[in-house]
């Protein structure tokens, strides 16, 4: 769990996190800017939400010490999707994508590296040719051996699809916005400025939630936190119905990210001290009960003439072979026992053989330092009290 959480915070997200605060929003999904139409679970999102956003960012980046702001959807519908020019597989056999929406001006905000192609423009609108982003994971699971740009993609979700295709502009670098995740997954990247007005089946809040992310000037340093409140005026000023919330820093939010493994990882940190305690406690108390036991043949043994370092090795080596038992069972043990906490490790396996090997030379240390004591004890008996001994 240790290395776990050691490896967890060394891993790189794929973006700039310094600098960075977010902010979710999320406009009411009712009037005035979704209109539900009847017969169906259809919802029609009015030109109102792409408004509040464009107007919102316009403001927030004129706010002075702000260097750009994005936004990006929380959420990450899982969409199929059909490559135009290859032969279309079975329903059930259909590649399956992540899918954000977001501002043309995020990965420039978050630092998001352009592996090739271009980013999404601001020229990028519902007139003009549809156009998409793809991370790395999606070029290499999908176009391993071809180059992905130019190729038109035509998403689904669930069984409504896009009126038209996406060609796409550009791939970017995968994005880890939860630290723990192992492996990034394909993400297809859009325009929020470019899309359809209907959506099916809850798809809706892709768009009209959205978290803004607004990088600041590294100057601006203690002032940063008025940065919020500023925020919230030029939230007010578009919608002064529209609440703020999680506002925090990017460092903050993938800190939160992995907050559940360092939790678990502190409470097996308190349980394996108390263990090892125990253990040095044990050892220590069994040794001395084995000096005093034996101070009379000790003390024989120191009259005939053996050498102090014949006492001790003596000693030792019983606490020695009682840690070797026991750590060889406490490994054999763990070798099951560890599979339960699989599933919070990261980037290392419930049987790392370099983790059995530190804690177990760790455990033969304890028990060695635990039989210094009585042993050094046992090589100053006085022969004369050890014979008087009963």
């Amino acid at each position: 769990m240790i290395n776990s959480t050691l490896r967890l915070q060394r891993v790189d997200p794929g973006f700039d996190p310094a600098n960075v605060m977010s902010f979710d929003l999320s406009v009411s999904e009712g009037a005035p800017y979704v209109e539900r139409l009847p017969g169906g679970d259809i919802e029609r999102a009015t030109p109102r939400v792409t408004a509040f956003y464009r107007q919102l960012l316009e403001k927030v980046t004129s706010i002075p010490g702000v260097e750009s702001a994005g936004s990006i959807t929380p959420f990450d519908f899982g969409y199929t999707f059909l490559v135009l020019g290859r032969p279309a597989p079975a329903p059930d056999k259909m590649p399956t994508t992540g899918y954000k929406e977001v501002s043309p001006s995020l990965f420039r905000t978050m630092r998001i590296p352009l592996k090739k192609g271009r980013y999404l423009s601001g020229s990028d609108l519902p007139g003009t040719p549809w156009v998409a982003v793809v991370n790395a994971a999606f070029a290499r699971r999908y176009f391993p051996n071809e180059d992905p740009i130019g190729r038109r993609l035509l998403l689904r979700y669930t069984d409504v699809g896009e009126k038209q295709p996406r060609q796409i502009v550009g791939v970017v670098g995968d994005v880890k916005w939860f630290l723990g995740d192992i492996q990034p997954d394909p993400v297809v990247y859009v325009s929020y400025l470019q899309l359809g007005s209907d959506f099916r089946g809850g798809s809706i809040m892709s768009h009209l939630a959205q978290i803004v992310m607004v990088r600041y000037a590294s100057g601006l340093g203690s002032r940063a936190g008025a940065l919020s409140v500023a925020v919230k005026k030029a939230v007010a000023a578009v919608d002064p119905d529209q609440p703020v919330t999680g506002i925090m820093t990017m460092e903050q939010s993938l800190a939160r990210s992995i907050g559940d493994a360092q939790f678990y990882a502190h409470l097996l940190e308190i349980f394996a001290l108390i263990a090892v305690l125990l253990a040095a406690i044990g050892i220590y108390g069994s040794m001395s009960y084995f000096v005093a036991a034996r101070t009379h043949e000790i003390g024989i043994r120191v009259a005939l003439g053996a050498q102090r370092g014949t006492i001790l090795a003596m000693v030792t080596s019983l606490g020695l072979k009682l840690s070797l038992t026991g750590v060889s069972i406490g490994a054999a043990l763990a070798l099951g026992l560890t599979r339960v906490i699989a599933r919070f490790l990261f980037g290392v396996t419930a049987t790392d053989p370099v983790t059995f090997m530190a804690v177990g030379c760790g455990l033969l240390c304890i028990g060695l330092l635990a039989c210094y004591v009585p042993a050094r004890r046992a090589t100053k008996t006085d022969p004369m009290v050890a014979l008087r001994h009963e």
